[in-house]
């Protein structure tokens, strides 16, 4: 029993033996005792090897006298190789390094600390087990691997994850937009495809992902697709992918599409209103057969995709134009929600202005305010880039600012002068120059134009004007207030 390399296994067994022996003198007692003991010792190492944490025990002199299944697993050997080997023996072979062990019985105390080994990485705390006379008689150590813990850490996560668009995060005291976030929400659970309509920067991308978020395909992917963005050679690869060789620089092995890639979850093609036509009749079979065909291939891929639209164009203007197609429009306008504009909803934006400043304040930890006068002056704007175009002007005031304070002289020139009312378009403080006059005017429509059109040719085409024009326009007036 003396063996500082004895298993414990061997020790309790040992022990079991001794009182076996003197069961004649004493039956019925020791005879129970023993019993009971070889229960404990069953119990125990059941426990012991179905821990989840690798566990190993050593002696005060860092020999291993047990170790659990997950130790044995996690370093992809066996208890009969590695008991009665010393922690610096195990270093040398290089099942961890640094023991955690070894520097707990030297320094005596507790140590926790990443180790690494054939396992992996794992965060290891070792336990020096003293007498009464404060010698460490042995050392416990237990590990859980970081893979492992990521995998908790994940699961947690998602567990406790909340929507990204919960009604705590709705900002609005307008009527139409709470009705409108509650028929959201019931249209939700069902399968239908939906068009969202209404003005650029209005809200519509974040309107989508509630509707997946309180779905039930909240779990799968949310996948966006800014129609407008993309050139018209490429929308058909993104949406549908290409197989091997397809195209010249198409990627070896091919790739999956939009599509393939949302399958379980939903597809938010936003700006559907600048679909190609040509490509119309394709997504319209998808949409309908929920069957894709990649490009170059013959195979047809089955897809469970959720299809949420949104466009701020007049689409049954565009199908009346031939511009877009009839049975295409009806297969998205199952369910049609429309967001207002944010002058149509000036009571939120005190609410939005709060919401953003303690985002920005946030991210950039400043403590940046603004005085009553100036959100006065917030809520006269006519905001034609909407809630977007508040974003970012809040963004834009809190790392800009110097005094912690937005007050009128804060703001921009063009929030100036542009009000709701009957004067708001032009303003005539003086008498000036006429050409003078029409640059002021020029700069404030190209101003508000870019706001609304974050394109060049959307702008241009809003303008009456050619693209290069428009960009030639923005150029220009970029850097100078529009009244200037």
């Amino acid at each position: 029993m003396s063996d500082q390399n004895m298993d414990c296994r061997q020790l309790l067994d040992k022990l079991a033996q001794l009182l076996e022996m003197e069961k004649d003198a004493q039956p019925e007692d020791i005879y129970r005792t023993c019993e009971k003991i070889k229960q404990e010792r069953d119990t125990y190492f059941l426990a012991m090897d179905n821990c989840l944490d690798s566990f190993h025990v050593t002696d005060r002199d860092g020999n291993i006298i047990f170790v659990n299944k997950t130790f044995e697993r996690r370093s992809k050997t066996s208890k009969d190789f590695i008991l009665g080997k010393s922690v610096t023996e195990m270093e040398e072979l290089g099942f961890y390094r640094p023991s955690a062990v070894r520097i707990a019985l030297r320094e005596g105390r507790p140590i926790t600390m990443v180790q690494a080994g054939p396992g992996g990485d794992a965060i290891v705390t070792a336990t020096p087990i003293k007498d009464a006379d404060g010698q460490a008689v042995m050392c416990v150590s237990n590990a859980r691997f970081t893979d492992e813990l990521e995998l908790l850490d994940k699961y947690y996560r998602g567990r406790n994850k909340q929507p990204d668009y919960d009604e705590k995060s709705i900002v609005t005291k307008n009527a139409e937009v709470a009705k409108l976030y509650e028929s959201a929400r019931q249209v939700a659970k069902a399968d239908s495809s939906i068009l969202i309509t209404g003005e650029t920067g209005t809200g519509k991308s974040m309107l989508a992902k509630y509707i997946h978020d309180n779905s039930q395909r909240a779990k799968g992917k949310f996948i966006e697709l800014n129609c407008a963005a993309i050139p018209e050679n490429l929308i058909e690869s993104e949406l549908f992918g290409y197989e091997s060789g397809a195209f010249t620089g198409a990627k070896k092995g091919g790739k999956p599409g939009l599509f393939e890639m949302a399958d379980g979850g939903s597809l938010f093609l936003d700006e559907i209103g600048d679909m190609p036509l040509n490509l119309q009749v394709k997504l319209l079979h998808a949409i309908q057969n929920r069957i894709i065909t990649r490009i170059g291939g013959t195979a047809e891929k089955p897809v469970n995709v959720r299809i949420i639209t949104a466009t701020n164009k007049n689409l049954e203007k565009l199908v009346e134009e031939g511009l877009f197609r009839s049975d295409l429009y009806y297969r998205i306008h199952v369910v049609p929600l429309h967001m207002p504009a944010l002058r149509q909803r000036k009571e939120d934006i005190d609410e939005l202005v709060k919401s953003f400043l303690q985002l920005f304040n946030n991210r950039y930890g400043s403590q940046v305010e603004i005085v009553d006068e100036a959100l006065e002056m917030l809520n006269e704007y006519r905001w034609p880039g909407n809630i977007r175009e508040l974003e970012n002007l809040i963004e834009r005031l809190v790392v800009t600012n110097r005094t912690g304070v937005i007050d009128e002289e804060t703001l921009p020139n063009h929030i100036k002068i542009m009000t709701d009312g009957p004067q708001a378009d032009v303003q005539v403080n003086r008498i000036i120059p006429l050409r003078q006059a029409l640059e002021q005017v020029e700069a404030q429509l190209i101003h508000m134009t870019f706001q609304e059109y974050p394109s060049t040719y959307k702008a241009a085409k809003a303008l009456g004007i050619s693209q290069s024009g428009a960009s030639r326009k923005f150029l220009k007036y970029q850097n100078q207030e529009p009244h200037k």
